[in-house]
């Protein structure tokens, strides 16, 4: 890897698209822009919360690509002059973490356990006894000496 491909920085290109044939356009309009396409789209039909541009249901595809930051900023200028996305979004991604993050399946965290009910009833203190009056004075006293 020489040095103006060292400089090129990792994107991850994610859409909506109206239908399934337009994603290999997509790839070719990547490259337009000299994007290096390294990994291909990996589409699924969904249907969407509420409707966008009039649809109901679209393809949400993502793919990964090399390019300069220049290029992809004319990438993203570009595409939102086309008609036929529906949305679009493109992420800086770290080039060590995404052939390790494609391999393995991510980190779930685990919770702790949650403390038992019965260890909290142990727990408990006795209400403190009131004093009488002879104690309060007692305690005034020790404490203004």
């Amino acid at each position: 890897m020489d040095q103006s491909e060292r400089d090129k920085k990792l994107y991850e290109f994610s859409v909506l698209a109206k239908t399934e044939d337009e994603l290999p356009g997509l790839a070719a309009f990547v490259g337009q822009h000299g994007g290096e396409v390294v990994g291909a789209f990996n589409p699924k039909r969904i249907a969407f919360a509420y409707p966008i541009k009039k649809q109901r249901d679209g393809i949400f595809a993502y793919m990964t690509f090399r390019a300069y930051g220049e290029d992809a900023k004319k990438l993203e200028e570009d595409l939102r002059t086309r008609q036929d996305l529906l949305r679009f979004l493109i992420i800086s991604l770290k080039s060590t973490g995404v052939a390790a993050a494609a391999e393995q399946p991510a980190a779930v965290p685990r919770r702790r356990a949650a403390p038992s009910a019965a260890k909290g009833l142990l727990e408990v203190k006795a209400a403190p006894q009131p004093l009488s009056n002879e104690a309060l004075e007692k305690k005034i006293e020790e404490i203004l000496q």
